[in-house]
C-alpha cells in the first residue's frame, strides 16, 4: 500500500474502511464520472462477491449475486461522490478508490477549517440518504411494497438498495474511528480538548465498537437489545476489528505523546 498516511487526506466510506490508498494493479478499472477520477481495485469485486455469495438462487444461478454487486457498487460510489463534491464545494478536489468492501475519497477533506472537514465527512452518508429517498420515491411510484405485481429480481434490487443506503449510512455515522462518524467525533473531541481530544475519541470509539460487538452477538442468539440490529457474524467481526484497530492506535498515540522526539521519524514513512 502506498503512503497516504494523513487522516486528512482521505475519507473512508463503506463498511470496509482503509486509510491507505492501495497500490495500482493491471486489473484496476479506471473511469471518470462527473469529472471525478474513479479507480476500482480488483479486491473490491472479489470481496463484494464473497459477501453476497449466499444470495445465489439454485434456479436463477448467480443473478442475485450480480444484483448485490451492482447495489454495493452504486451505493458506495454515491457515498464517495458525496465526500468529493462537498470537498470541491470548499475548494479541495479529490479522487475515488473503491477497495475491499468500501472506498476512499482521497483529498476530499484537505481543508484547514474544522467545520468544513466535518461537513465533508457527513456528506458521504448524506448522499446515501438522498439516494435512499430517490429509491423510495421510485418504488412508491411503480407500486413496490403494495399489491402491485413486480418481479422477484426487482423486489430484491429495491430491498437491497433500501437496506444498504439506510443501515450502512447509519453505521457510518457511528462515532467509531475511522468511519465517517468517527472522523466527526474526533474533530469534535479535538475542538473541545486540544491536548487529549485524539485519545478521548479513540477511547469513545473503542467503547462503542466493543459494546456493539456484544449487542451483535446477543442478537445472533435471539436477544434483541437494539431494534433492527442484525445478529450478523460479519458485522460483529467488523466492529471487533474496529475495536482492535482503535486500541492499537490508542497505544501508538500514547507512545508518541510520551516520546515526542520520535514523532518526526514516525510520521515520515
Amino acid at each position: 500500500m502506498s503512503g497516504h498516511r494523513s487522516t486528512i487526506e482521505c475519507n473512508p466510506g463503506g463498511l470496509g474502511v482503509f486509510l491507505f490508498e492501495p497500490g495500482r494493479t493491471q486489473y484496476d478499472l479506471n473511469f471518470r464520472i462527473f469529472g471525478v477520477a474513479v479507480r476500482i481495485h480488483p479486491m473490491f469485486w472479489l470481496v463484494t462477491v464473497i459477501f453476497g455469495w449466499n444470495l445465489q438462487d439454485p434456479r436463477g444461478g448467480l443473478k442475485y449475486v450480480l444484483l448485490w454487486v451492482i447495489v454495493v457498487f452504486i451505493s458506495i460510489l454515491i457515498h464517495e461522490l458525496g465526500h468529493v463534491f462537498m470537498g470541491r464545494f470548499f475548494g479541495s478536489d479529490g479522487h475515488i478508490v473503491l477497495y475491499g468492501f468500501g472506498g476512499l475519497a482521497i483529498g476530499s477533506n484537505h481543508l484547514e477549517k474544522r467545520w468544513q472537514r466535518i461537513a465533508v465527512s457527513f456528506a458521504g452518508p448524506l448522499a446515501e440518504f438522498v439516494l435512499l429517498g430517490v429509491v423510495l420515491l421510485v418504488g412508491y411510484s411503480i407500486g413496490i411494497g403494495t399489491e402491485a405485481k413486480v418481479s422477484k429480481a426487482l423486489q430484491f434490487l429495491y430491498n437491497q438498495l433500501v437496506w444498504v443506503n439506510s443501515f450502512w449510512a447509519l453505521v457510518n455515522l457511528l462515532p467509531i474511528w475511522p468511519l465517517d462518524g468517527g472522523m466527526i467525533s474526533r474533530e469534535l473531541f479535538q475542538s473541545i480538548m486540544p491536548e487529549s481530544g485524539t485519545v478521548s475519541s479513540l477511547i469513545a470509539s473503542m467503547l462503542v465498537a466493543g459494546t456493539l460487538v456484544c449487542f451483535t452477538i446477543a442478537a445472533a442468539n435471539g436477544i434483541e437489545i437494539i431494534p433492527y440490529l442484525p445478529g450478523d457474524t460479519y458485522l460483529g467481526l467488523f466492529f471487533a476489528l474496529f475495536a482492535i484497530n482503535n486500541f492499537q492506535e490508542w497505544q501508538m498515540v500514547r507512545h508518541r505523546s510520551r516520546n515526542p522526539w520520535e514523532s518526526d521519524e514516525t510520521e515520515s514513512w
